[in-house]
C-alpha cells in the first residue's frame, strides 16, 4: 500500500497543528474517502468549465500540489455528504465567513461550528439560501443538525481540548474502521491495528488462531479479522 505523507515525515514540527499537516496523497485521500480523485482535486483546486473559472472549495486559493492535509480530508469529508444535495460552491461563502468567525482555516473540521456556532449557521445559511435541512434545522423549537452534518458527526470524534478532528470512521462495522493521523500515520486500522497488515495475513492463509494470538493484545477479534479482510479486499474496491 502506498505510504501516507505523514509516514513520510515523522520528523515535521510537532508543534504544527495536526490539522494542517499533510497526510495523504490526493489519490490516496479520494480512496478512503470513496470519490473520485478528480472530483477531489475540483474540491481542493477548483477548475474552469467552458469559460467560467471555478474557485476551489477548500483552500483559498489552488496550489497546484498533490498534498491533502488532515484537516482538508476531513472537510473533504465533511462535503462528501452534501454532494448529492447541493452544489458545493454554495458553501463557499458560508465556509469563509466561518473561517473568519472560528479564527481556524478548517472550520469543517473543529467542533465549535456544530455545537457553539449554531445560530451563526442558521442566519447565514438563510442569507445565502442554503436549503435548511442540510446543516441546522429547527425540531421543538431547538437548532439541531440535518441530516448530512449528523451524518457526517457521526464518522467525527473530536479532541476536547483542541476541539480539532483526530479520527474519523472510514468504514462502518461493529468495530468500525478509521483514520487518525497520530495512529498508523493516519493508515485505516481496527483497534489500532492496521487492516493492511491484518488482511495481508488472513489472504496468505495464516490460521486464525496465529493473527489472533499475535494482535489478541489489542483486543483484535475474528470478527475484526473478518472487517479488516472486507475493508482491503471488497470496501475500498467499490469506491
Amino acid at each position: 500500500m502506498e505510504t501516507t505523507l505523514v509516514e513520510k515525515r515523522k520528523d515535521d514540527d510537532l508543534t504544527t497543528s495536526v490539522l494542517a499537516r499533510p497526510v495523504y496523497s490526493l489519490s490516496e485521500a479520494a480512496r478512503l474517502l470513496r470519490v473520485s480523485p478528480s472530483g477531489l482535486r475540483w474540491w481542493l483546486e477548483g477548475g474552469s468549465r467552458g469559460a467560467k473559472q471555478y474557485p476551489p472549495v477548500l483552500r483559498k486559493e489552488p496550489k497546484k500540489t498533490s498534498e491533502v492535509s488532515w484537516g482538508e480530508f476531513i472537510e473533504a469529508a465533511y462535503l462528501r455528504e452534501y454532494r448529492k444535495h447541493l452544489p458545493l460552491q454554495r458553501l463557499r461563502p458560508l465556509r469563509e465567513r466561518l473561517i473568519e468567525e472560528f479564527d481556524t482555516p478548517f472550520p469543517f473540521a473543529v467542533a465549535q461550528p456544530m455545537v457553539a456556532g449554531r445560530e451563526l449557521i442558521w442566519n447565514l445559511q438563510r442569507k445565502l439560501e442554503i436549503p435548511d435541512e442540510l446543516w441546522i434545522v429547527v425540531k421543538s423549537d431547538q437548532l439541531v443538525l440535518g441530516p448530512a452534518a449528523e451524518s457526517f458527526c457521526k464518522r467525527v470524534t473530536f479532541d476536547q481540548s483542541t476541539q480539532e478532528a483526530m479520527r474519523y470512521v472510514v468504514m462502518n462495522a461493529p468495530q468500525p474502521v478509521y483514520v487518525n493521523p497520530l495512529v498508523s500515520f493516519g493508515i485505516p486500522t481496527v483497534r489500532g491495528v492496521r487492516t493492511e497488515v491484518i488482511a495481508e495475513l488472513s489472504l496468505a492463509g495464516e490460521h486464525l488462531s496465529t493473527i489472533l494470538d499475535i494482535y489478541g493484545r489489542h483486543g483484535v477479534t475474528a470478527q475484526d479479522v473478518d472487517t479488516a479482510v472486507e475493508f482491503e479486499t471488497r470496501f475500498l474496491k467499490a469506491a
